[in-house]
């Protein structure tokens, strides 16, 4: 299973542990469209308003936006993604790395107990 495979995986698994543990907050955790599809799509979002190394999801909580990052299998960062973190956090914003779905879990406070 290739790396991009296996942080969709992830992701996609962490949205539908959000979804079914935290219902009444639907639409608040949402995908942050990053990945154009080959170069003229990218050249078109661009002009709409992509920006490289934007985080894999934002999510709107009470407490403040917090950006989450997928990585797996010892993904790292690229420096696009390493700079907008920065940034992100320079303006006081939370930025998580997010490896496994316990990760999550532990960031959303969610509990598992009989899920």
């Amino acid at each position: 299973m290739n790396k991009r495979h296996s942080e969709s995986d992830l992701q996609r698994a962490c949205y539908r542990l959000f979804c079914l543990c935290k219902p009444l907050e639907y639409g608040l955790l949402f995908m942050n469209h990053n990945n154009p599809r080959n170069a003229i799509n990218g050249s078109l979002l661009k002009t709409m308003g992509l920006v490289a190394g934007v985080a894999d999801m934002t999510y709107l909580h009470p407490d403040g936006v917090k950006f989450i990052e997928f990585k797996v299998d010892g993904g790292k960062q690229s420096e696009a993604q390493k700079n907008w973190q920065k940034l992100v956090e320079s303006k006081g914003y939370t930025y998580h790395v997010i490896r496994t779905t316990k990760e999550f879990c532990d960031l959303m406070n969610i509990q598992l107990n009989g899920v």
